[in-house]
């Protein structure tokens, strides 16, 4: 039985995994975006979106098969890694030859030798996934924070030293090579896979369905997150590209993150409350309270503040940015939403249903960036991105009503985003006011937008340890057993072990 206090200190652990990786990322896009030009960092949106496909179907779902089953055996281990090994075998041959046709395609040559380079990374992610998922499974999410946040700070390191040195798109391609590989190595050695060659059909069976099932879902989130980069790169020149990635990556690395860290946490426990539909109900009704409390409000500051996060992240040559950006950051929540809902999908084994929601969703957008384009531009494809998230959200929670909650589904159309809108009213527009006050005594806007997320986030911290209630009823839930976590365990007799977190 999974335990609360286990829920939310693994939720902890996974919140400093993605404060590392959000902190991180951001610099190192305000870095390279002053040491490469935009039609470099185009050439490698085009790159990273054939990477991302091949990520995606890579391990054919196996490692969320894993993760779904409520009990695993060594061979269903065994099974996951050699099916996903021969998938991601295949994957890398097809991608070695077909790189000059993209290439030509994109009339970018150099994509030739960039994604038979990259390609690698699928190997790795293939050998990894097992592990990654039997962490997971087990909460053991202080080891993920290692293997994931840690390693992908240094991967950003690397990358920021190889483009100063002049390696230009190739030094994101080794930043990337590096990331994978270190993660590798370090889940396979916190959690050894012990093989045999081979793997029986009967545990093959029980993963691939849902596997294949999963691996359909992701081509479909594959063209709504990254897919729509390769329509969009054949819309526009290498440069106005590159604007529109860095505008839509710093969009998805908020939301994307955000996600990670509920959805990691809140897929193990409701697979292990799957017999009780109130159990189910409550873990899925709390995670997106409790994400969206973070998420309305720092959507609305990030909106009000889109210029003054150009300027600290891509520097003044960026600012046609800004319009886009402002457009992008309305899909945080609901974007978010949509992607809880699909995971408790999964947990529901609604697979066929929710792929035929994804097709819908992939067709929608697809003809909507056409249309937005011809109409008004990047702007314009800017908005048919959110009217498709809209859509997506209302098909989702059609789905929810139908199919999962039928008696409780009321209560999440409105619910989960109350604590936000509060939020939103009594510390964004505050903080607003007081950036006017400091921006008539610091003529730099971002120094006095430094000054002013430094003091919103000392009180945000003060008010986390002392009085909770300011940020609303979602952390004080969370509060007590999140800081446990910081104070030492005392011995309660003489003699007697201290239980360490590893045997909890």
């Amino acid at each position: 039985m999974v335990k609360k206090k286990q829920v939310i200190q693994s939720g902890a652990w996974q919140m400093l995994n993605v404060c590392v990786k959000v902190i991180s990322q951001f610099g190192y896009y305000a870095v390279m975006a002053r040491l490469l030009q935009k039609s470099e960092l185009g050439v490698f949106a085009l790159l990273n979106s054939f990477m991302n496909f091949g990520n995606m179907i890579g391990d054919g779902g196996m490692g969320d098969a894993l993760l779904q089953r409520k009990e695993t055996e060594k061979q269903h281990v065994n099974a996951a890694f050699f099916s996903s090994m021969l998938l991601a075998a295949i994957i890398y041959i097809a991608i070695f030859i077909l790189a000059p046709f993209a290439a030509e395609f994109y009339n970018e040559p150099q994509l030739t030798s960039s994604l038979r380079v990259f390609s690698i990374i699928f190997w790795f992610a293939a050998m990894y996934s097992p592990s990654f998922a039997m962490l997971q499974k087990n909460f053991r999410f202080r080891k993920i924070f290692i293997a994931d946040g840690v390693m992908l700070l240094l991967s950003n390191v690397l990358g920021i030293i190889l483009a100063y040195k002049g390696f230009g798109v190739m030094s994101l391609v080794w930043s990337q090579i590096f990331y994978f590989g270190a993660e590798l190595l370090t889940l396979l050695f916190y959690y050894p896979l012990r093989l045999k060659l081979g793997f029986t059909k009967k545990h093959w069976k029980d993963l691939i369905g849902y596997g294949s099932g999963l691996t359909l879902i992701r081509v479909n989130n594959y063209i709504v997150n990254f897919g729509i980069i390769l329509e969009v790169g054949k819309l526009v020149s290498a440069a106005v590209l590159g604007v529109f990635d860095r505008s839509f990556r710093i969009m998805n690395i908020p939301q994307r993150f955000f996600y990670d860290m509920v959805q990691r946490v809140m897929m193990p426990a409701m697979v292990k409350k799957n017999d009780n539909e109130k159990g189910t109900y409550k873990v899925f009704s709390k995670s997106l309270s409790l994400i969206n409390s973070a998420l309305v409000p720092l959507t609305v500051f990030l909106i009000i503040f889109s210029k003054q996060v150009v300027l600290i992240l891509l520097g003044r040559k960026w600012l046609d940015a800004v319009p886009l950006l402002q457009v992008f950051f309305l899909n945080l929540p609901l974007r978010t939403t949509s992607s809880l809902g699909d995971t408790l999908m999964r947990v529901h084994g609604l697979i066929r249903l929710n792929l035929i929601r994804k097709v819908q969703n992939s067709v929608i957008i697809c003809v909507l960036i056409y249309i937005g384009y011809v109409s008004a531009g990047l702007t314009g494809i800017s908005w048919s991105i959110f009217v498709s998230t809209l859509i997506s959200y209302v098909i989702m929670i059609a789905i929810v009503r139908k199919r999962i909650f039928q008696n409780d589904w009321k209560t999440l159309v409105f619910r989960p985003y109350y604590n936000g809108v509060l939020l939103s009213i009594g510390w964004v527009i505050p903080a607003y006011l007081l950036y006017r006050l400091l921006h008539i005594f610091i003529a730099d806007e971002i120094i006095a937008f430094s000054a002013l997320c430094t003091v919103v986030g000392a009180a945000a911290l003060v008010a986390f340890i002392k009085k909770p209630k300011l940020l609303g009823s979602d952390i004080v839930y969370i509060q007590k057993d999140f800081l446990q976590m910081f104070k030492k365990k005392k011995k309660k007799q003489k003699g007697q072990p201290i239980i360490t977190d590893e045997e909890q």
